[in-house]
């Protein structure tokens, strides 16, 4: 019987392990926080308040995602208010069923909708939701329930103050690695350009890696640190880094055209760059200075480009792109080392830079407003989340289910905005409770555990949650399971009991996540052509840009086009994360995947096209007025505004313009082997490749206007 590819890919997502979201050091670290307030709890023969403590720091600790200190500081502390606050309602209206379930479903609301905040936001929206449900469930007076939210609040700050307790011994730690990575994925992707090989994996993780360290970056220009040197100079290192990814690529293109030994030389040269950026990764993540090991992969960057200019010929822009590349890469060293070493940055570096609005801080009360429609993912989910949970709620209290709040826990945990996420983490929460069902029932067999051998397990197991919470949710699920039994024992439960609830909560809570997808369906194939549609748009913007500088070169603003690449890559990125939640529904939700992928790819070939011209817009001196290129700038701008309809409404697509005859026409207009040439002879490739998937109307037969212009006929 053949396999959906839907089921495969939900099968893929079950057993995936993402190595690169592994966590050790995380989860040990956020492990002592509970363990030592579990410890404090039995040494002072205050078990309640230890347990209470220690649950608020296993739920603060879900947030603790990370980011700078800074930010880590603000979202952990934010985290301990909503906490201590659900803590105290809950305590206050646990007794009233109604009321319970009422604002389980408001809570569970939030929560969702938080989802288009990013994913912080999201987990302190579940982590509220969880205070809210666990405090319900044992309800009591204003007293008491100010104790509890209390408790509770010392439990969530002693966790916060863990996390950031390294924060003055290893200041801008955060940063530095993430601008590490960003430099290693840049590093793979110039080893994969100039060997030839295929960038589709790499182009990806070197995007999201240069995106983590500007969201990084960003978060801290905007506040305190701002004018610090080291972030100063981290911005720095991000911006040549983000500029060396489109030279790149115009060597890449330039290189079929040069003579051999000067094709040599280039690949030397690129080879010395990857090089290059791995050492000032290395330092920035700890190891010996970069500075000498760089500065001789620069003398090989100035060897190639004397070689390329003294053999002339085509590809003589090579030489040009080069010499931006080796300034970038002295800029990137003089960064790295500067701060690593404890010296002043240089007056280079501390100039004023202006903020960039593309990465500015977005406005969190415009993008929640922005979602509050049925027609957004992040509304959709609230809504199913608030409803499930409320449903949750009411089913355990009604059926008066022993520890019945795993009901609801299971849907907080499962239920995601997309179907296959919803899926693969329902057989994740099946396949984890049982094998975590299964080890703590043998390891109760084995040790009839005690208090301090309860804590030791609590300590072990909490680590396995923070290690894999990102890395595989049915190892994350085994961990929670076993650790919810033995954290239960302090209460006098017995494990035993323990394990039987587990499995009949986690089994109801995981149907009525999938009922409620059924019910409530948010299908990502429906999707795709409208995320594919702003993809279109975004790369039509970019290029207008681009083509424009190139007619007019007094039109040049580096920094406007900075902002409108970023934007085309966030819709990049959403474009492709849509084709691969699709990938996961059922064959008659998800659409075609084969043509969104194909679509992709073309897509990818007009913007590396766009990012060689507008490296070429950086050397001022090749900055030259191009009027010839104006027809062809606007013919490509109407075919893409008509593809972005036709893919957006669904519709065929007007009669596209003669894109071949007008690229001829300018080709014939430059000098041979012109840049702008080469470039949009990929792009005019790119664009009727996209005709053809989309499908529009058959473009227009006959002359181009330039080349009626040439002729003397009428345009």
């Amino acid at each position: 019987m053949a396999v959906d590819v839907g089921e495969r890919r939900i099968m893929r997502l079950v057993v995936r392990l993402d190595r690169s979201q592994l966590q050790l050091a995380r989860g040990v670290r956020n492990a002592v926080g509970v363990v030592v307030l579990l410890l404090i709890g039995v040494l002072t023969d205050e078990i309640a308040a230890g347990v209470l403590m220690a649950g608020a720091a296993l739920l603060i600790g879900f947030v603790d995602l990370g980011a700078s200190y800074a930010t880590r500081a603000r979202v952990m502390l934010t985290g301990t208010a909503l906490l201590a606050v659900s803590t105290l309602i809950g305590a206050l209206i646990g007794g009233s069923d109604w009321l319970t379930i009422v604002l389980m479903g408001v809570w569970g609301f939030g929560a969702g909708l938080m989802v288009c905040l990013g994913m912080a936001p999201a987990f302190l929206g579940v982590t509220a939701a969880l205070g809210l449900l666990l405090s319900a469930y044992f309800p009591g007076g204003i007293d008491d329930a100010l104790v509890r939210a209390g408790w509770s609040a010392v439990g969530a700050l002693a966790q916060t103050g863990l996390a950031l307790a390294i924060w003055p011994l290893r200041p801008f730690r955060p940063e530095r690695g993430a601008t590490a990575n960003a430099y290693r994925a840049l590093a793979t992707f110039v080893d994969a350009m100039a060997a030839g090989a295929s960038t589709d994996a790499e182009v990806p993780k070197l995007l999201k890696r240069l995106d983590a360290a500007k969201a990084l970056l960003d978060d801290a220009e905007g506040r305190s640190l701002s004018n610090f040197p080291a972030v100063e100079a981290f911005r720095t290192l991000v911006l040549e880094a983000d500029r060396a990814y489109p030279e790149v690529i115009a060597l890449v293109h330039a290189q079929p055209d040069l003579p051999p030994q000067a094709g040599a030389a280039l690949g030397d040269a690129l080879a010395a760059t990857a090089e290059a950026l791995r050492a000032i990764a290395g330092e920035l993540a700890g190891g010996p200075p970069c500075d000498e090991q760089v500065e001789a992969m620069r003398r090989r960057l100035s060897e190639a480009t004397t070689t390329i200019e003294a053999t002339g010929g085509p590809g003589e822009q090579a030489g040009p792109r080069l010499e931006a590349l080796r300034a970038q890469l002295r800029a990137a060293v003089d960064a790295a080392t500067g701060w690593t070493k404890g010296r002043e940055i240089g007056s280079r570096l501390r100039h004023a830079r202006p903020r960039r609005r593309a990465l500015g801080a977005h406005d969190a009360l415009a993008i929640l407003h922005a979602n509050l429609s049925l027609g957004s993912t992040a509304f959709r989910h609230g809504v199913r989340l608030g409803a499930t949970l409320a449903a949750a709620t009411a089913l355990y209290r009604i059926a008066d289910l022993p520890r019945g709040y795993w009901v609801p826990v299971t849907v907080a945990f499962v239920l995601k905005p997309d179907f296959g996420g919803t899926f693969s983490r329902g057989v994740q929460r099946y396949l984890g409770t049982a094998v975590g069902v299964i080890l703590a029932t043998a390891i109760t067999a084995l040790l009839n555990p005690g208090y301090w051998t309860l804590i030791v397990l609590v300590g072990i197991f909490a680590a396995g949650i923070y290690t894999f919470i990102l890395a595989n949710y049915l190892l994350f699920t085994t961990s929670m399971t076993a650790l919810i039994v033995f954290f239960v024992a302090f209460d006098g439960v017995a494990e035993w009991t323990a394990v039987t609830d587990r499995v009949l909560d986690t089994l109801i809570g995981g149907a009525l996540t999938l009922i409620a997808y059924l019910i409530f369906p948010t299908w990502e194939g429906e999707r795709v052509s409208a995320r594919l549609a702003d993809l279109i748009a975004a790369d039509r913007k970019y290029l207008a840009g681009v083509l424009g500088a190139w007619v007019d070169p007094a039109t040049y603003d580096p920094d406007a086009l900075h902002e409108v690449r970023l934007a085309g890559r966030r819709a990049r990125t959403e474009a492709e994360a849509s084709v691969q939640r699709a990938q996961a529904e059922p064959a008659k939700h998800r659409g075609d995947i084969d043509t969104a992928l194909d679509v992709l790819a073309s897509l990818r070939r007009l913007a590396d096209g766009t990012l060689a011209l507008e490296a070429v817009l950086e050397d001022e001196h090749a900055r030259t007025a191009h009027p010839e290129v104006g027809t062809l700038a606007r013919e490509l701008d109407g075919a893409l505004a008509a593809l972005e309809a036709a893919e957006r409404d669904g519709r065929r697509a007007p009669p596209l313009p003669p894109l071949r005859a007008e690229h001829d026409a300018l080709a014939a207009a430059e000098p041979a082997n012109a840049p702008i040439a080469l470039e949009t002879d990929r792009m005019v490739n790119a664009v009727d490749t996209l005709a053809h998937l989309v499908k529009p109307a058959p473009p227009v037969r006959g002359p181009s206007a330039l080349a009626a212009r040439t002729a003397g006929a009428p345009s």
